[in-house]
């Protein structure tokens, strides 16, 4: 069987050792033929859209159906922009599939500062083809960065499977997560129904 990478996409604020990522990646790599790869996002606290894509065309050197991402916050916004470049360079261009946490495609009214890394011509189409519809978005109803009003919308643009928890915050190591049991779960679940040609 070939091997699966995994890249793990922080937030805003966050480093590759914060919250359940450094977890994560151990579980992963910890799983036969699954390999992990957590990325150091640029300037976390004051990020720059161009230079956060510009690390994802650096750190990820193949787009192929084992290739997987998963992001969190700021990160899945930025590897939707990441995807959707790809895809309109690269009509052939396809990864295995993406997970999203807590993730948006809209202007949060709290973080303006992230403005930038929204885009009008962000193409849903072009990453739902590029995925083979292997999305799965996973959000906190008492989210307080991210309304999850946010998260719902994402879910039904990306047509993703949608999986909305009650009270758990932000997913951040504040909120309890330091480990991400489920993430892991529905990391599994997508390589297992991976839906490739």
């Amino acid at each position: 069987m070939t091997n699966k990478k995994i890249y793990i996409i922080h937030g805003l604020g966050a480093t590759s050792e914060d919250h359940w990522f450094p977890w994560l990646a151990e579980k992963i790599n910890n799983w036969p033929n699954l390999q992990a790869a957590i990325l150091q996002m640029p300037n976390p606290e004051q990020p720059d859209p161009n230079q956060w894509l510009t690390k994802l065309a650096q750190e990820i050197p193949v787009l192929d159906e084992n290739t997987y991402l998963v992001a969190h916050s700021l990160g899945c916004i930025t590897s939707l922009n990441y995807l959707s470049n790809v895809f309109h360079q690269d009509t052939k261009a396809q990864i295995g599939g993406i997970l999203l946490v807590s993730g948006f495609s809209k202007k949060l009214p709290e973080l303006t500062l992230l403005d930038s890394f929204i885009k009008k011509d962000l193409d849903f189409k072009a990453i739902k083809q590029l995925t083979h519809g292997n999305i799965t978005v996973l959000a906190s109803a008492n989210d307080y960065i991210v309304p999850v009003e946010l998260s719902d919308q994402l879910a039904q643009e990306l047509d993703a499977d949608y999986y909305r928890k009650k009270e758990n915050g932000h997913f951040l190591a504040v909120d309890g997560y330091i480990e991400f049991p489920l993430v892991f779960v529905l990391l599994k679940n997508l390589i297992a129904q991976q839906k490739m040609p």
